[in-house]
């Protein structure tokens, strides 16, 4: 699916560099237009595919010659104050936004070798402004009611698991916009890598990639910080795992994320990090797994008895999709799940206790919006698949 096209002159093989300039410049205005979350410049044998990721999917949107392909890499990799003479290593930067839309608040530029040449994306990151508190998230009411307990907690840990692009972050800062509305001037850090939503009255700390201050040195100096509540981005190794464990022993509130498809399964990360099962029942209050279905287009969607479907129109840049929903599920640690995780009970031993106590799964609550003709079936299939295997 082609979504515009630049002229002829991006398929031009004697494209002059301002002609590339004018181009990339183009498709970093058009990608922000358009609400895309990355760009990605992939290239082949014979070309350089352009795609924007709309709405959690990709799709092809300029096709370009390989002739233009090393210039068009070179000026991102300018826009980016990355290394232009070195082709042979990966690379990251940033794109300046003071020429972008006033809601891109960063742009992210990732440059990596492949046998075809250069693979670069930009991953645009937005304020958005219309999900900010924690009701505005369509959370189902017992979840939603559960994380403001959790909030309203002194310690503990809250892990928030799924896929990258999940809307883990901006749940999150909802979360931490929700304490500072209960608890004004409760001292509140922030460990992330990169910061991809600002948060006025919150200290937020950016970890660089490969710089001398990890995200287990920062925990380790932040902790005589004297914190009452801390987010750190991503729990990604044992170490940071263990400092993290320790926080939510010791009077802290932490979140954080973790890459799992069942609640069940980040419990099972953290024994395989090396934390005892006393001291995940001991400092972890729940799990809450999420991801983001696609929200069928209202200016086309088609209504085929009670069952709608996705067409595609302008509006939607024929996708039949205009927008996301979050569907979630969350796991507490009540007593019988707690005597099974010490017990070092596999996934599917802890699935099945939740399912013996009637656990609303995320497909479950996903259901509620298919039957209100808000999303399909299979949209919900495809989502949540890795989440029920």
């Amino acid at each position: 699916m082609a979504i515009s096209h630049y002229g002829n002159k991006s398929c031009d093989t004697k494209t002059t560099g301002n002609d590339v300039v004018v181009l990339v410049d183009e498709l970093l205005k058009e990608a922000t237009r358009v609400g895309a979350s990355d760009i990605h410049f992939e290239p082949g044998g014979n070309e350089l595919s352009v795609k924007f990721r709309l709405d959690g999917v990709l799709n092809t949107v300029e096709t370009l010659p390989r002739a233009i392909s090393d210039n068009v890499i070179a000026r991102l990799k300018v826009l980016g104050n990355l290394l232009t003479y070195r082709n042979d290593i990966p690379q990251e930067g940033r794109i300046e936004t003071n020429n972008g839309s006033p809601d891109v608040v960063d742009r992210r530029l990732s440059v990596f070798p492949t046998i075809y040449g250069q693979r670069a994306v930009v991953r645009i990151f937005y304020q958005n402004t219309e999900l900010t508190d924690l009701e505005q998230l369509g959370l189902a009411d017992q979840i939603l009611s559960t994380l403001k307990h959790i909030a309203r907690a002194n310690q503990g840990i809250l892990l928030v698991t799924g896929p990258a692009g999940s809307g883990k972050s901006t749940t999150l800062a909802a979360i931490l916009r929700y304490i500072q509305k209960q608890f004004p001037g409760k001292s509140i850090v922030t460990l992330e890598d990169p910061v991809e939503l600002r948060l006025d009255g919150v200290t937020q700390v950016q970890i660089t990639p490969f710089g001398p201050m990890t995200f287990p040195t920062a925990l380790r100096s932040l902790l005589r910080q004297d914190p009452e509540v801390l987010m750190i981005g991503e729990i990604r190794d044992a170490e940071t795992a263990k400092i993290a464990i320790e926080a939510g022993l010791t009077g802290h509130l932490l979140m954080s994320t973790m890459h799992s498809g069942r609640p069940s399964a980040a419990i099972l990360r953290l024994l395989e990090m090396g934390i005892e099962p006393y001291q995940i029942t001991s400092s972890v209050s729940a799990v809450l797994n999420q991801r983001l279905v696609r929200r069928l287009c209202e200016n086309c969607k088609k209504d085929n008895n009670g069952d709608f479907e996705a067409v595609g129109c302008e509006k939607c840049l024929g996708t039949g999709f205009k927008g996301r929903m979050l569907i979630a599920e969350i796991m507490q640690l009540d007593g019988p799940l707690r005597k099974a995780v010490l017990a070092r009970s596999d996934c599917d031993g802890l699935e099945k206790m939740l399912d013996e106590q009637g656990h609303k799964h995320i497909l479950e609550d996903g259901l509620r919006f298919v039957r209100q003709g808000i999303t399909t079936q299979a949209e919900l299939d495809k989502v949540c698949g890795s989440a029920n295997t």
